[in-house]
């Protein structure tokens, strides 16, 4: 079955311009106040989550697996007159990309739930590596507690309209995996004057992993509590009742092993 990150046009159908504005408002709510200019996102994809900041006045760097998502971020920077920095990387090894570091280590898009518990621990260490002392690591993801609790099978998005008028269905069937892996089975079906014309079908199968893992790892890197709020942070609410959250923890801005115990 095809890979929906080797088809950007599918991934960003429904990112609009009210998407836009809507993750610009959570990032400048999320990054208030804090000491933050450069900000790297090693899962930028096609930039529809990211670009936003570069709207704010961010310097962003981005990097990612597939070719094609960098293609469109490259082509979605330019049609804004931003100017970002790409580079084609796995994130598991993110700081062979790199020589620099940055105010703040992001993974957009639900990313790191692409890889096991062992490679999302490296992901985490990778992405430290490139932080600055004071600086901060930050992600978003679905709440796969919340969706192992639920285990719903059969979901659906609400239909929306492309700008050619051409209206898109969208359907996602969830397998559960005997090994704790959920496959998600996405099937887009594009009608025209109350007629199907066409269909898009695509899987991706994801690693669920618990918050407390994250938090586990930042711990032992040295990092303070984490910040979480749903995603994007207006909806309000509990990040552990929201369907999808974030999280921002800050980097301790002496080394543990050289802070003073007085």
């Amino acid at each position: 079955m095809a890979s929906l990150y080797d088809s950007p046009e599918i991934y960003d159908e429904r990112f609009s311009s009210r998407a836009y504005e809507a993750y610009q408002e959570h990032y400048k709510q999320l990054f208030d106040g804090l000491s933050i200019r450069e900000i790297l996102d090693c899962s930028i994809g096609s930039g529809c989550l990211t670009l936003e900041l570069c709207g704010l006045g961010y310097q962003v760097y981005g990097s990612d697996l597939s070719a094609p998502m960098l293609a469109a971020a490259a082509k979605r920077a330019k049609q804004l007159g931003f100017s970002v920095p790409l580079v084609q990387q796995d994130f598991r090894s993110l700081s062979d990309a790199f020589s620099q570091q940055f105010d703040c280590v992001m993974s957009s898009g639900n990313a790191l739930a692409h890889v096991d518990a062992g490679d999302l621990c490296r992901t985490l260490e990778e992405m430290d590596k490139l932080i600055r002392p004071g600086g901060y690591l930050g992600f978003d993801s679905r709440n796969w507690e919340l969706a192992l609790k639920e285990r719903r099978r059969f979901q659906y998005g609400n239909p929306f309209f492309r700008e050619d008028g051409v209206r898109v269905n969208y359907f996602q069937v969830w397998d559960y995996l005997p090994d704790g892996r959920i496959t998600i089975n996405i099937l887009n079906l594009y009608e025209r004057d109350g007629k199907i014309f066409d269909e898009k079908i695509y899987d991706e199968t994801l690693y669920p992993f618990p918050l407390s893992l994250v938090t586990e790892k930042l711990q032992s890197l040295g990092y303070g509590p984490p910040k979480t709020a749903p995603f994007p942070i207006q909806r309000g609410g509990r990040a552990e009742e929201a369907p999808w959250y974030c999280l921002l923890a800050q980097k301790p801005a002496v080394p543990a092993d050289r802070a003073c115990i007085c």
